[in-house]
């Protein structure tokens, strides 16, 4: 079976219904659809959404967990309390720590956090996998490497 992967930043849309709901995600979620054939056409079918996320970067696969990274940054820009744009020190201060989840790649469901592990934010990051190993960076330059079991 073909899926397709998404990060969805806010709240998803009510016209789409998904199966498999990971409790409500009204800051970000990965979505996930299954490539099926219907009618002589490829189609693209929902399959699941994950826990909520903040802004969450693009979802990588590996050994059939999915990794999905909640960046934590705050990347509202517009300030309608005092007017004008949030500066990026602003934005950084509103920001809270990213967090890395392994998820069930049939379910979405959470395997693994790594909980208040990770000290600052990402920006626009991505993450990379090889050798067993998640990789990323976050705002404050830390270079992240979380460990998996490689199956032989």
């Amino acid at each position: 079976m073909r899926w397709v992967l998404a990060p969805v930043w806010g709240p998803l849309t009510k016209e789409v219904k998904f199966p498999v709901t990971n409790g409500e995600a009204p800051h970000g979620s990965i979505v996930a659809f299954k490539v099926e054939e219907k009618d002589g056409k490829t189609v693209l079918s929902p399959a699941w959404v994950s826990r909520d996320l903040i802004i969450p970067a693009p979802p990588v696969v590996a050994n059939g967990v999915v990794f999905a990274l909640s960046s934590g940054e705050n990347v509202r820009q517009a300030n309608e309390n005092q007017g004008g744009l949030f500066s990026s020190q602003q934005r950084a201060e509103r920001s809270v720590h990213a967090t890395l989840y392994a998820l069930d790649a049939e379910t979405g469901k959470e395997l693994y956090s790594s909980g208040d592990s990770i000290t600052s934010f990402t920006h626009f990051a991505s993450m990379a996998v090889a050798n067993g190993r998640v990789y990323f960076g976050t705002y404050d330059n830390t270079l992240y490497s979380f460990g998996f079991p490689i199956e032989h």
